[in-house]
């Protein structure tokens, strides 16, 4: 099984200035998990920048989570994951991975960033995600709830990187 999706959201930058002043600003990142999304910890593990420019992070985020019984009953009542990515600085592309805390050998999340130029000073930025799911009788649902929670976190992010892309006045639009 699985379920693969992409989530579409125009910003008013361009691509540089999406990667390099927002992507990457651990102001935006601390504000975007902590206050926007709500949650419980955000922590950089590694972050490192090769001399080619390729970027790899490491960061543990605990999400609160209002998730239906059937996923309460697998993981508890709190589960924190870790998110693996790297910047591919010639393709613009981010690929990251996520391991939770709990089931990870039973779920598997990964996928890819990247933004294309959308006209003069606008951006599309499109992150693709593969979700996988194996537990017996429920994986179904898990997937489910998994994809919900992903495509409401990445609205409530759009919301907010339009909004710090406002008061930074990083707009790129005449």
């Amino acid at each position: 099984m699985g379920t693969h999706f992409t989530i579409r959201h125009t910003f008013d930058v361009d691509v540089d200035t999406f990667w390099n002043e927002v992507f990457f600003d651990a102001d935006f990142n601390r504000k975007l998990y902590l206050e926007a999304l709500g949650f419980k910890t955000y922590d950089v593990v590694e972050e490192k920048k090769d001399p080619d420019g390729t970027v790899h992070r490491k960061v543990r985020q605990t999400p609160r989570s209002d998730a239906p019984a059937v996923v309460k009953k697998l993981v508890g009542d709190e589960i924190s994951y870790v998110e693996e990515g790297r910047f591919d600085p010639t393709k613009k592309r981010w690929s990251y991975t996520i391991t939770p805390s709990k089931l990870p050998d039973k779920i598997k999340i990964g996928g890819e960033f990247w933004v294309e130029p959308k006209g003069e000073g606008k951006i599309e930025r499109l992150c693709t995600v593969d979700l996988s799911v194996k537990i017996f009788g429920v994986g179904g649902a898990v997937e489910s709830f998994i994809e919900k929670q992903t495509k409401d976190s990445y609205d409530k992010a759009a919301l907010f990187t339009r909004k710090f892309i406002e008061e930074r006045g990083l707009s790129k639009k005449s």
